[in-house]
């Protein structure tokens, strides 16, 4: 695919440096890829979800994701899909406190004996990719693979349990330690509405750099 995934990324507001933010795994950092930008813009999108299904095309009976980002990915994947002959269907998985499940009607006859591709927008911890990978499972799907729009976390197929990972991008930020943390330590303000500042915020209101918002 003839598209610098980063830097559209990038230009669409989705990548923010140079702040501190306080990641799912509790970990601190400098940098935040946050996928809520992209979607209103149909073009990207479209070009990205090309992206996700073309290396698998012919090889999946349905494409599966998270709800809620996974939704635009699976309806967008399966219709680009259509136009290039493949008939597929697309499924998504809601979230239940910390689970997923599959439990729109009619969703898991097209998960059992399918051949399934999960989709992702954005791999940290692959936690959800996970979730909604072990629920094909359960519901007799063989995934086939997960295709993401960016792996950030160096999530791998053994993370997964899965014999196929494909990312449009890979990035790696650094992290630190929340005791051991470098922006901690000389008060840089952290971001409270991207990633998980505002947890963090709750159980340390006193921090002694304070907490801001990035205004995006």
């Amino acid at each position: 695919m003839s598209l610098d995934v980063m830097a559209e990324l990038d230009r669409a507001g989705a990548v923010l440096l140079d702040r501190h933010f306080v990641y799912k795994s509790g970990a601190h950092g400098p940098g935040y890829i946050n996928m809520d930008p992209i979607f209103p813009d149909a073009v990207l999108m479209r070009r990205l979800c090309y992206g996700l299904v073309e290396p698998f095309l012919g090889e999946a009976d349905t494409l599966a994701a998270p709800a809620i980002g996974g939704v635009a990915l699976v309806i967008l994947g399966s219709s680009i899909a259509a136009s290039q002959g493949w008939n597929i269907s697309a499924v998504w998985a809601d979230k239940e406190g910390k689970e997923f499940r599959f439990e729109r009607a009619g969703f898991t006859r097209h998960l059992s004996g399918k051949r399934v591709l999960v989709l992702e927008d954005l791999l940290t911890t692959g936690g959800s990719a996970l979730k909604v990978c072990q629920q094909v499972a359960a519901h007799g799907g063989n995934v086939i693979g997960v295709s993401a729009i960016c792996n950030r976390g160096g999530v791998t197929t053994e993370d997964l349990g899965v014999p196929r990972l494909e990312a449009l991008a890979s990035v790696s930020f650094d992290a630190f330690p929340a005791d051991a943390c470098p922006l901690c330590l000389h008060g840089e303000p952290i971001v409270t509405d991207i990633g998980h500042g505002a947890d963090y915020q709750q159980r340390n209101p006193d921090y002694h750099g304070g907490y801001s918002q990035t205004q995006v």
